[in-house]
C-alpha cells in the first residue's frame, strides 16, 4: 500500500527527487533521456540492457512520434486495439534536409508479426509513453514480469488478470488494461506521471524485505532444458564466477513446480546433458516475453556428461521420443521417473560415478477418490487436513461474502476464525481453492485473487491450494506477500503420508497457531 507519510519522505529526499526528475520527459524529450532511463534502470535492477536496444527504440519511436502509426489518438480500447492490430514499423533516412523519409519498401516489422511486435512492448511502451504520458506508462522488465507484479503487489495494486490465450494481440491489449490500473493508482494517489514512475519503478523496491529461505519441495518431476552458447559459462561455474547469484532465469514448462528437477542439455557445439538443477520457482508465466514460460535454476550439479551420440546408441535411451526428435524443441520437455533412472543407469553402466545425480523423490500413492471439480478438492483433500490440524467445521466459514465497494462482493473460499461484523470481518487466515493451478496463468491469478482477500480481512496467513500441493504465504502488516517465497509448499501425498510435514504445517497453520495471531 501507498502509505502518505512514507512516500512523501521518499518524494523530498534525493534518491526520490532524482527518481522523480529522471521520468520528467519535459515537452520535448531528447533520445539521450531514454538512454538515461535505461541505464538507471541498468544500473539499479540488472539485466536491463540485455533488453534494450536504443537502435530498435529509435525507429520504433520514430514511426510513432512521426504519426505513422497515430499513438495519441489512441485513447480507447478499441482505438488501441487497431493500433496493435494495424501498425508496421519500416526503415527509414534522413534526407539532405534534416527530415525522415519513411522507406515502405523495407518493412522491418510487419503488421500481422504479432509475437514479435509483443516482444517489442518494452521499446512500444517507452515510446507510447513518450507520445501521451497520461493515458500509458513504460513497461520494463522484458523477462521478468514477476517484478512487475511484486511491485505492484508492494504497492497494492491489483494488476487484472494475465489472458489465457495464444493470442498475441491479447497479451498487447493486456498491456493497456494494466495501464489502467496504473493510472487509477495514480488519480487515487494524486501523482504525477514522472512521480508513478518513480514509485513503481524506484520507491517500491525499497520496500521488499529480504528473503528468508525455505526449503526447497521434494522433486516429483523432471524437466529437459537446453542452453545455448551463451549459457555455458554459467552452467560450467554453476553460476560461482558470473554474478555472484547461483541462479538464472530458465525456458521452461508451464507446469514447472518448485523443487523439481531440471536436467540441462547443451546444444551445439556440445551436445550433450551437462548437469542437473532444482527449479527455485514454480513456472513462471510473462505475457510480454518471447518465450513466455520460465524459472529459475539453482542448486546445480555436474554430471558426467551424455551426448547425444550416446543417447542415440543406447536401446532405451535412444526411444525416449525427444531424442527421436534429434533433441529438436527441447525446452520444457517432461522426463519420466524411468527416463531419469535410465539415464543414471547408462552413467552407471559406462563405468561413471552416479552419486551426484539428484534423486527423484516419488510420492506414495494417494487415493482421494475422483477430483473433478474445485470442490472436489475442498471437501475430499483440505477439509480433512483441517481437521487434523484441529479445526472443527465451526471454526471455518466457507464462501464468506464481503463488500468489495461499488456493489462488488467478494467470496473467499475458506476464512478461518473471523472476527467482527458480516461482511466487515477480519480474519488471520484465509484459503481459496482450486482445481489445477498448474498452467502458470492460473497460479498468478489464484494468487493475486487470495492476496486481495487477504488484504480485505487484514489476514497474516493466506493458502492456496489445487489437487496437488498446499502454498502457505506471510501476508505482512501493509498486506503484501511475497508470491516466490512461500512459508510452506508441499504436495498433499506427503503431507498426508509424512508425520514431519504434517507436523510443520500444524506449526504454520494449526488452529492453535492462528488463535495465536488473532
Amino acid at each position: 500500500m501507498l502509505t502518505p507519510d512514507i512516500w512523501n519522505l521518499y518524494k523530498d529526499s534525493e534518491q526520490g527527487k532524482k527518481a522523480i526528475a529522471l521520468f520528467d520527459l519535459g515537452d520535448n524529450p531528447e533520445y539521450a533521456k531514454i538512454q538515461e532511463i535505461a541505464d538507471y534502470m541498468e544500473n539499479k535492477h540488472g539485466d536491463f540492457p540485455s533488453d534494450y536496444d536504443s537502435d530498435a527504440f529509435i525507429i520504433l519511436e520514430a514511426n510513432m512520434s512521426c504519426m505513422k502509426t497515430p499513438t495519441q489518438k489512441t485513447t480507447t480500447r478499441e482505438e488501441f486495439e487497431k493500433f496493435i492490430t494495424d501498425f508496421d514499423i519500416v526503415d527509414y533516412i534522413i534526407d539532405e534536409n534534416g527530415k525522415l523519409q519513411f522507406q515502405e519498401d523495407r518493412v522491418l516489422l510487419p503488421s500481422n508479426r504479432y509475437r514479435d511486435k509483443n516482444w517489442q512492448m518494452m521499446f512500444m511502451s517507452m515510446a507510447l509513453y513518450i507520445n501521451n504520458p497520461s493515458m500509458y506508462k513504460p513497461l520494463f522488465y522484458q523477462t521478468r514480469f514477476p517484478v512487475i507484479m511484486r511491485n505492484c503487489d508492494l504497492l497494492g495494486i491489483e494488476l487484472p488478470p494475465i489472458p489465457r490465450t495464444k493470442d498475441y494481440i491479447q497479451y498487447m491489449m493486456y498491456y493497456w488494461d494494466i495501464c489502467q490500473v496504473w493510472n487509477e493508482f495514480q488519480k487515487e494517489n494524486n501523482l504525477s506521471d514522472a512521480e508513478f514512475c518513480a514509485c513503481l519503478y524506484d520507491f517500491a523496491p525499497m520496500l521488499v524485505k529480504p528473503a528468508i529461505p525455505t526449503e526447497l519441495p521434494k522433486p516429483t518431476n523432471v524437466w529437459l532444458v537446453g542452453a545455448a552458447p551463451g549459457d555455458f559459462k554459467f552452467l560450467d561455474t554453476l553460476g560461482v564466477d558470473t554474478d555472484g547469484n547461483p541462479e538464472h532465469i530458465w525456458q521452461c514448462n508451464e507446469k514447472t513446480k518448485r523443487g523439481d528437477l531440471i536436467v540441462m542439455y547443451c546444444r551445439l557445439p556440445r551436445s550433450c546433458i551437462h548437469s542437473v538443477w532444482r527449479a527455485n520457482t514454480d513456472g513462471i508465466f510473462n505475457p510480454f516475453d518471447y518465450y513466455q514460460c520460465r524459472t529459475t535454476v539453482c542448486n546445480g550439479v555436474k554430471i558426467p556428461s551424455v551426448s547425444i551420440k550416446e543417447l542415440r546408441s543406447d536401446a532405451y535411451l535412444s526411444q525416449i521420443p525427444i531424442v527421436r526428435k534429434n533433441l529438436q524443441g527441447v525446452n520444457g520437455v517432461e522426463l519420466s521417473p524411468k527416463d531419469y533412472s535410465e539415464i543414471i543407469r547408462y552413467v552407471k553402466e559406462r563405468g561413471d560415478n552416479v552419486e551426484m545425480f539428484p534423486k527423484l523423490f516419488e510420492t506414495d500413492a494417494m487415493d482421494f477418490g475422483e477430483i473433478k471439480i474445485e470442490k472436489d478438492v475442498e471437501e475430499k483433500i483440505l477439509i480433512p487436513i483441517l481437521h487434523r490440524l484441529g479445526y472443527g467445521d465451526s471454526d471455518y466459514t466457507r464462501q464468506l461474502s464481503q463488500k468489495a465497494g461499488r456493489g462488488l462482493k467478494a467470496i473467499p473460499d475458506f476464512v478461518f476464525l473471523p472476527q467482527g461484523e458480516k461482511h466487515f470481518a477480519s480474519s488471520t487466515l484465509v484459503i481459496e481453492a482450486k482445481l489445477d493451478m498448474a498452467p502458470m496463468a492460473e497460479r498468478i491469478n489464484a494468487f493475486a485473487q487470495c492476496l486481495s482477500y487477504a488484504r480485505m480481512l487484514r489476514s497474516k496467513l493466506m493458502a492456496i491450494c489445487d489437487k496437488e500441493r498446499l502454498v502457505v504465504f506471510s501476508v505482512d502488516g501493509n498486506g503484501s506477500a511475497d508470491r516466490n517465497n512461500p512459508v510452506f509448499e508441499e504436495h498433499w501425498a506427503n503431507i498426508y503420508g509424512d508425520e514431519l510435514i504434517g507436523a510443520k504445517l500444524k506449526q504454520t497453520i494449526g488452529k492453535e497457531v492462528i488463535v495465536n495471531l488473532i
